[in-house]
């Protein structure tokens, strides 16, 4: 690999605007490697960034974090792959040193946000040492490589949940029949907890129903009303946001019972702010909590997760499209079409 060779890379001019762009192919940074990109996931962190920019991906920028793929070039000193490896990855990792790191709170190093990379809609990424070492893994024959994507959003999920301590007989509410609302419904219902996913779009609530997922469609149904009928007049142990609306942040509170939990998964705007009635909170002692990004032992347990088939992601794939299309497929999200699109350069 030398470093007049070009690739094709999906660069974010400004928000609603995609460009296919020839650009340097990387080479293998001190200790990381070189991945030919086999599969990347659009998500939602992306698709924010597509419709309104994001805080920390100024633009122009190559984007994209979701993603799996073949080594095609290490660095002499790794060893623990070789050109020909399948891997999948998450797009960051902790420094192991900083305060956060010390007491055990990995995703809020001071260094994950900075160091992250992006770039998974193109035909190679480059992996740094840091993340090889501590948040990539080989991927197993039998696990496909739209599966293997999936590492990085099922990471953030198990974090999610590691939050809630979810009881067995919790009733639990999602919020969101998107990506990662489907993911929390998939989990959750693993871990033996009744759930009812609560969203607008009906073809997303048909496949959670083929899932065995209990739905209740916003637009024609009283999300209160069918959250009381299930739970006794009491209202849900649990509440998890994911529309990232801060009508729906506000509104959540009051579907959970009595010294229930709200977890705010969907992020807002970096401006938003959000009310709350605080007498409900104090007197029915409603704790709320908002879950950001994944540990290294959430990013260990979702690998396993997906390597012992304990969840399908699969069904949340609306449709595999080249990178040619990348463009249009960033349009048909924009217009409410589909959940996730595997990317295939």
């Amino acid at each position: 690999m030398i470093a007049s060779e070009t690739m094709r890379v999906a660069v974010l001019l400004r928000p609603g605007v995609i460009e296919l762009q020839d650009l340097p192919r990387p080479l293998p940074p001190p200790g990381g490697m070189v991945v030919r990109v086999r599969t990347a996931l659009t998500d939602g962190t992306d698709f924010k960034a597509y419709r309104r920019g994001h805080p920390r991906m100024p633009m122009p920028t190559p984007f994209g974090h979701e993603f799996s793929g073949d080594v095609v070039a290490v660095d002499a000193a790794l060893t623990s792959f070789k050109p020909g490896d399948p891997v999948r990855s998450v797009h960051s990792a902790h420094d192991g040193g900083c305060s956060w790191c010390v007491r055990g709170q990995e995703e809020l190093c001071r260094s994950v946000m900075p160091t992250m990379i992006l770039g998974a809609y193109a035909e190679f990424i480059q992996i740094p040492e840091r993340i090889v070492k501590k948040n990539c893994y080989p991927k197993p024959a039998d696990l496909s490589y739209v599966a293997a994507a999936f590492l990085e959003p099922v990471s953030c999920v198990v974090h999610s949940l590691d939050l809630l301590n979810v009881r067995r007989d919790d009733t639990v509410l999602i919020i969101g029949d998107g990506g990662f609302g489907l993911l929390h419904a998939m989990l959750l219902k693993n871990m033996g907890a009744t759930v009812l996913l609560a969203g607008r779009r009906e073809a997303r609530l048909k496949i959670a129903r083929a899932l065995d997922i209990a739905t209740v469609n916003s637009r024609s149904e009283n999300v209160a009303e069918a959250v009381r009928s299930r739970t006794q007049e009491r209202g849900a142990d649990i509440v998890v946001e994911c529309t990232g609306r801060e009508e729906v942040w506000e509104a959540a509170p009051d579907l959970a019972r009595r010294g229930g939990t709200v977890s705010f998964f969907g992020g807002l705007p970096a401006d938003a702010k959000a009310l709350f009635t605080a007498s409900r909170l104090h007197y029915d002692e409603i704790r709320l909590i908002s879950p950001f990004h994944f540990t290294p032992d959430a990013v260990r347990r979702a690998r396993d997760l997906l390597i012992e088939k304990r969840i399908d992601p699969l069904p949340l794939v609306t449709e595999t499209v080249p990178l040619a299309e990348i463009a249009s497929v960033f349009q048909r999200l924009k217009d409410g079409e589909g959940i996730k699109f595997a990317i295939t350069p």
